[in-house]
């Protein structure tokens, strides 16, 4: 990972909190979900994966292909 995880949380006008990991790949950024709704004293009502969610389980698979491949 080039860059440190962080968490970047949003207090919009009204009060709505969103919150977005950065620097996560796979599950890891399931375990954050928790920590934020006791940080907040909140609930979590709405989440989606992004894009990094997937990029684990593509390394995964590029290393598995090197792997295979006979140098000779």
């Amino acid at each position: 990972m080039a860059d440190e995880p962080r968490i970047v949380v949003t207090v919009s006008g009204d009060g709505t909190v969103s919150a977005e990991t950065l620097g996560l790949t796979g599950a890891a950024c399931l375990d954050y979900i928790a920590v934020l709704e006791d940080l907040l004293d909140a609930r979590t009502v709405h989440s989606a994966y992004t894009a990094e969610y997937d990029q684990a389980a593509v390394d995964a698979t590029d290393q598995q292909e090197l792997r295979d491949v006979d140098p000779a």
